[in-house]
C-alpha cells in the first residue's frame, strides 16, 4: 500500500467527476497501460492494475431531495443505448490537486428533458463511474451499479453540467441521482451500496414523480 490520500472537491468545483468529496486509497501495482479492451485484457489488467477506491459523501436521494438538489444542471428522461470501453481520466481540484478515476461512457437517447440545454431525441454520454483502463482499476459504490446501465433501460437521470474533464475529448454528465424505471414507478438507484441512511430505496410512480418534476423548467 502506498497510503491513503484525501482529495476534496467542495460544491462548485471545477471538477465534474466528483460532487462533494472523495476518499481516495491508491494502491500501486505492476500494471501495463494500455486501451485496448477486450475481455481478457480486462481481466489481467483489472489483477495489475493500481487501485483507486472512491469514497464519496452520500447524499439523501429520495425523490424530493433528488429534485431540490442545487447542482442539477441536466435532468432528463433516457434510454440506454450503448456502451464505450472504460476510459482513464484526470481533473485538477480546487485546491491544485489532481483527481483520477475511471468510468464507462454510456450513451443514453433523451427522450424528455425536465431541466437544461438538452434536446428530445438526442444523445448525450452519462459516466458511470468505476471500471478498469490504463492500468488504473476504480472501485466505488457510491455511484450507480454498472447493471444499471444495461441496453434498454429507461432512466431519470439528475446530473451536473454536459462538460468534458481536462484528458476527455468528448463531453459528458455525471449523475448526482439516477432513478430506474420499473413498471409504472421509478425506483431509487443512485447508490451501489444502497441508500445513505440504509433504508429501502425510494420508489414512486412515474405520475407522483412528473408532479414533482413540474418545479423544474428545461431551458429554451
Amino acid at each position: 500500500m502506498n497510503g491513503t490520500k484525501r482529495l476534496r472537491a467542495r460544491a462548485g468545483t471545477a471538477t465534474v467527476l466528483a460532487v462533494m468529496a472523495l476518499s481516495v486509497s491508491a494502491c500501486s501495482g505492476a500494471g501495463n497501460s494500455t486501451r485496448a479492451h477486450t475481455p481478457k485484457a480486462d481481466s489481467q489488467n483489472a489483477s495489475e492494475a493500481r487501485v483507486i477506491e472512491g469514497h464519496a459523501y452520500k447524499v439523501d436521494s429520495d425523490p424530493a431531495a433528488a429534485v431540490a438538489f442545487p447542482l442539477n444542471e441536466n435532468v432528463f428522461e433516457g434510454t440506454v443505448v450503448s456502451h464505450g470501453p472504460d476510459v482513464h481520466v484526470t481533473d485538477k481540484l480546487d485546491d491544485g490537486a489532481t483527481f483520477e478515476a475511471v468510468y464507462t461512457p454510456v450513451v443514453v437517447r433523451v427522450d424528455t428533458v425536465h431541466k437544461g440545454s438538452l434536446k428530445a431525441g438526442s444523445e448525450i454520454v452519462v459516466r458511470s463511474m468505476g471500471g478498469v483502463a490504463d492500468g488504473v482499476k476504480y472501485v466505488t459504490e457510491e455511484a450507480p451499479a454498472k447493471g444499471t446501465f444495461a441496453k434498454g433501460h429507461e432512466l431519470l437521470v439528475f446530473a451536473g453540467r454536459k462538460e468534458a474533464v481536462e484528458s476527455e475529448s468528448t463531453p459528458a454528465v455525471t449523475p448526482h441521482f439516477v432513478y430506474l424505471e420499473s413498471g409504472s414507478k421509478l425506483v431509487d438507484v443512485t447508490y451501489a451500496s444502497g441508500t445513505a441512511d440504509g433504508s429501502t430505496a425510494s420508489e414512486l410512480s412515474k405520475a407522483a414523480f412528473k408532479v414533482k418534476l413540474r418545479s423544474l423548467k428545461a431551458s429554451p
